[in-house]
């Protein structure tokens, strides 16, 4: 009787060790699941969990304050009406076919933030056990990666710009180069046969096709320094009417040429803050333009006005003007598109794109305000400087 209760006594010390050690264990492992999702809570990116029926049952601080909504408006598949609608589906169904495989995933998707702004995110999912390898769900970790994927597209536009403008340069460059080469030829064998009749007019065919390779091969330089950043774009406060004068001076020999008159009289003295040298540009490829497509004996006029806190400066002409379904493509390098002027002057197209690039670089637009059968008006504003919130007329 006394071996029986003896060992009836050491049993029942037995399985109070055992449950002493089980109730250890589940203290332990209730802590480190606290401990786990105390971390979580603070961790930089949005986690979620869910549970075996696929519904998610937790949010750290994190996603919440992202969503801006709370663990109640989330729970289960609350978090869904974040989603954007055209991704939904493909989120949903990556979800779901991993989740029944008991497989990783990782997809991407946008998801509406505390601001109502969509952000992509890339969602990072691993089903998770418990301590004795059973199954209890899915824990996930995202990412915001708009400004990637912002970065992504914009390289690939980049490169599909620089593609074409390379391409449109190459193209170009063949003509006054072939002319180049073939009048140095024919001004040679004149030379070596000593036929000085025609040297005059084949040397001036030679500087004019130098001159149009030198434009070509200086747009791409420009074009190429904006993109990569090492062109100067420092802001300065200036008085723009000077730049407009000296600009007019510098082309008015070709306007002269023929017989164009350039109106610039009367504007008001008016300070800009912008990049210097870019506004310059700008003028120097409108003008130039302007000279290109105006018949013999045609007139351009520059006008000033203010817009608020904005300087508009407009250059019209009474040339050719612009047809209807060019006016869209005319700053878009995409097209690579350029006319022939009044007296079959040759361009590359690629000024106007210069021009909306420089523009856009000084916080300003560019655009056709008026086009008709007699002439062209290119405009574009730029912010007057702090000390001149209006133009004195």
């Amino acid at each position: 009787m006394n071996s029986e209760m003896n060992l009836l006594t050491q049993r029942i010390i037995e399985l109070e060790k055992e449950n002493s050690r089980l109730r250890q264990q589940h203290v332990e492992v209730t802590q480190g699941k606290e401990l786990y999702l105390k971390i979580f809570e603070e961790f930089p990116a949005l986690i979620w969990r869910s549970r075996l029926d696929k519904l998610c049952d937790y949010f750290n601080k994190t996603w919440l304050d992202f969503t801006g909504r709370t663990m109640e408006q989330e729970f289960g598949n609350g978090w869904t009406e974040g989603v954007h609608p055209d991704d939904f589906d493909l989120c949903l169904q990556t979800y779901v076919a991993a989740f029944d495989k008991r497989q990783p995933f990782m997809m991407e998707y946008r998801l509406k933030n505390k601001l109502g702004e969509y952000r992509w995110i890339n969602d990072i999912g691993q089903p998770f056990y418990d301590l004795d390898n059973t199954f209890l769900g899915y824990i996930g970790s995202c990412y915001d990666i708009t400004d990637n994927k912002n970065n992504e597209r914009k390289l690939t536009e980049l490169n599909a710009t620089k593609d074409k403008f390379f391409k449109i340069i190459a193209h170009d460059l063949k003509t006054p180069f072939n002319a180049i080469i073939g009048y140095s030829e024919l001004l040679t064998e004149q030379i070596k046969e000593k036929d000085y009749g025609k040297i005059g007019e084949i040397s001036e065919i030679i500087l004019h096709s130098s001159n149009r390779a030198m434009d070509l091969l200086m747009s791409l330089m420009t074009w190429a320094q904006l993109q990569s950043g090492i062109l100067d774009n420092t802001p300065e406060d200036f008085d723009i009417i000077p730049l407009i004068e000296e600009t007019t001076l510098l082309l008015n020999d070709f306007a002269k040429q023929k017989a164009i008159l350039i109106s610039n009289s009367g504007l008001p003295k008016i300070h800009v803050n912008a990049n210097k040298e870019m506004i310059s540009t700008v003028l120097r490829n409108l003008i130039s333009n302007a000279i290109k497509f105006t018949q013999p004996e045609g007139k351009i006029i520059i006008s000033v006005w203010d817009r608020q806190k904005e300087l508009v400066v407009s250059v019209s002409d009474t040339g050719v003007g612009i047809s209807e379904n060019r006016i869209d493509t005319l700053f878009n390098i995409s097209e690579g598109y350029s006319t022939q002027g009044t007296q079959n002057e040759k361009g590359s197209g690629l000024g106007l794109i210069l021009c909306k690039e420089f523009i856009n670089k000084n916080y300003g637009e560019i655009w056709v305000e008026r086009t008709a059968a007699i002439g062209t008006t290119f405009c574009f504003s730029l912010p007057l400087s702090g000390d001149f919130n209006t133009i004195d007329h």
